[in-house]
């Protein structure tokens, strides 16, 4: 739950007499009462308390905008899977700030980091108080809280034939990102094609008609949502995937991923940032690098709309970021996944990383993505799951036992 001006109000103006401790958490975090009462009872709720699982950096990261370079690492912010409390005293505190400033950043990356951040204020606020019994993965006695859900479980994996991904490519890459697919996740996809400003039949291409762009891309997103809404061979799938020729997915985890989602409705799936959303002037988009997923309803919404169909202002217009204004436009919902990512797995703090099994992965830059194939996706892919039901229940009564 990202804490928001409008969520920290309602918060503050319905319980402002009677609160003494707010904790946010994810839909799906197991908490248990009493534990959590009897560790916020060690601290004054009168005073400045903020406490969670601290996840840190290890590397100075992108996503994170390369803040505390020199030493990543030595500031903490919460895992949201695992919970945080924020004591009536810091919350008050909060609710004055939020009142009486303008929040200054454009980007919503990381509403975890960016929480803390704004609760730190460059030192003369409050940072995070690492507290044991916020969990995640691997609970132990000391644990109020409890988050192992790795996966959704909505019974079989979607069949492999109603999915189509399109990889986003160009001339340049032709021998070096697109066999590293090729090698990888692109052979589990019976469905999938590489487009590019030029036709290559070794690959083989499916070639625009567009000239290549330095960045942006959007002319290509464009012929992309056009083609899966118009070819002949692509109108029947449910699902349709536009990734980079640098994405690091597993097929098999987007098919479970997917069973838990209905074609029908109009949605588009990834990692979610915002534009000027904290501004209220905004608008939330999907991250293209992670990948990003459309139901067929809404690629019917987005090409067939008859006030507003999709286009691009230009051919280097940033597609993600355009295409998140057309779905605020047409009121398609984006739904986030933390599973999905736009960077790199050193980009994340372990602790983060540790409960997840995570979608995908972003860039070939700095790092070698053959080995992150291997280590993080490799073995999903080889398992054959059509047909079978995702469940892992006996692995979460084990859990529940434990908490």
């Amino acid at each position: 739950m990202m804490a928001t001006e409008i969520q920290y109000s309602c918060i503050y103006d319905g319980y402002k007499d009677t609160i003494q401790w707010v904790v946010f958490c994810e839909e799906e975090t197991r908490i248990d009462l009493k534990k959590l009462i009897n560790i916020l009872s060690k601290y004054d709720q009168n005073e400045p308390h903020f406490l969670g699982k601290a996840l840190r950096d290890k590397e100075a990261t992108i996503i994170h905008h390369f803040k505390f370079i020199e030493n990543p690492s030595k500031f903490a912010f919460p895992d949201f899977a695992a919970g945080f409390a924020i004591s009536r005293d810091l919350l008050i505190s909060l609710q004055k700030k939020i009142r009486s400033e303008v929040l200054d950043n454009n980007f919503s990356i990381d509403p975890k980091h960016e929480l803390a951040l704004y609760i730190w204020k460059d030192g003369e606020g409050h940072e995070l108080t690492e507290q044991p019994g916020f969990c995640t993965a691997n609970p132990g006695p000391e644990c109020a809280t409890l988050y192992t859900t790795s996966l959704p479980q909505c019974g079989s994996p979607v069949d492999k034939d109603d999915i189509y991904i399109a990889v986003k490519t160009c001339e340049k890459f032709h021998k070096d990102r697109v066999p590293i697919v090729l090698k990888t996740w692109g052979k589990h996809v019976p469905h999938i094609e590489y487009i590019s400003e030029t036709l290559d039949n070794d690959i083989p291409t499916v070639e625009t008609g567009l000239p290549n762009t330095e960045s942006g891309h959007c002319g290509k997103l464009e012929f992309i949502l056009k083609r899966a809404a118009t070819h002949p061979e692509l109108i029947s799938k449910p699902w349709i995937v536009v990734a980079d020729d640098d994405t690091v997915l597993s097929f098999n985890r987007l098919r479970r991923f997917l069973s838990c989602y209905d074609p029908n409705e109009r949605i588009v799936i990834g990692e979610r940032y915002g534009y000027g959303v904290a501004k209220g002037y905004g608008y939330n988009y999907p991250t293209g690098g992670g990948g990003m997923v459309f139901s067929r309803a809404a690629i019917e919404k987005l090409m067939f709309d008859g006030d507003r169909p999709f286009n691009c202002p230009s051919l280097d217009t940033p597609d993600d970021m355009i295409l998140g204004s057309f779905c605020r436009g047409l009121n398609i919902p984006l739904v986030h996944s933390p599973l999905f990512h736009q960077a790199r797995p050193d980009d994340y703090s372990e602790g983060y990383l540790s409960w997840q099994s995570p979608i995908s992965f972003h860039k070939h830059w700095n790092n070698d993505p053959i080995k992150v194939y291997d280590t993080w996706f490799k073995e999903a892919d080889l398992e054959d799951i059509d047909g079978k039901e995702y469940n892992d229940n006996a692995q979460q009564n084990k859990d529940k036992d434990e908490l």
